[in-house]
């Protein structure tokens, strides 16, 4: 006999997004080291400036971020082409409050990728793109009233990469919140 109680019936479960992330890297990433012996290689996007903007939702849930900043490690496993993020992202909310957002993550260096990363392309689309993020946020102690269910909630993000018309590198995610 188990001694682990039975577990329920798998749960409906609905992602409503809540919001947009778009960050513009101050230039494609930089290459900070490769290495056959471990089979890894890091590089490092640093973002010069972004915006959290509310994705009208059935639950009336609102977040707005701007002069958004910061840096992402991007370490790729080689044999798998997969790159795990590190994030860190600074910004402030419409009235000027501080915002420290942090997130892990996966980009899988499919094609639709690779040929943004590459310039190939300018524009990919999203449900080809293996781009995600859990973001978690840190706020100082004058957050809006209006903010405050985002420090209740887990959130994953799906995203992909894009180029402006000058060849600057974008990355957009959707931001869930699960129900």
């Amino acid at each position: 006999m188990s001694i682990l109680a039975k577990l329920p019936e798998i749960p409906s479960t609905k992602l409503i997004p809540v919001f947009t992330i778009n960050l513009k890297l101050k230039h494609d990433p930089l290459n900070i080291y490769s290495s056959n012996e471990s089979n890894n290689t890091l590089n490092l996007a640093i973002i010069e400036t972004g915006e959290i903007k509310t994705v009208k939702n059935e639950l009336g849930l609102q977040f707005e971020l701007n002069e958004i900043f910061g840096t992402d490690d991007l370490l790729i496993k080689n044999s798998i082409e997969t790159a795990s993020l590190d994030c860190k992202l600074y910004g402030k909310t419409p009235k000027g409050n501080s915002v420290f957002i942090h997130y892990g993550g996966k980009v899988q260096l499919n094609e639709e990728s690779v040929d943004i990363i590459s310039e190939k392309k300018r524009d990919s689309d999203i449900s080809k793109s293996y781009v995600t993020c859990n973001p978690t946020f840190k706020f100082d102690e004058n957050l809006e009233s209006e903010y405050k269910w985002i420090e209740k909630e887990n959130f994953i993000g799906r995203g992909r990469f894009v180029r402006d018309e000058n060849g600057s590198l974008y990355v957009q995610y959707y931001i869930y919140i699960i129900r």
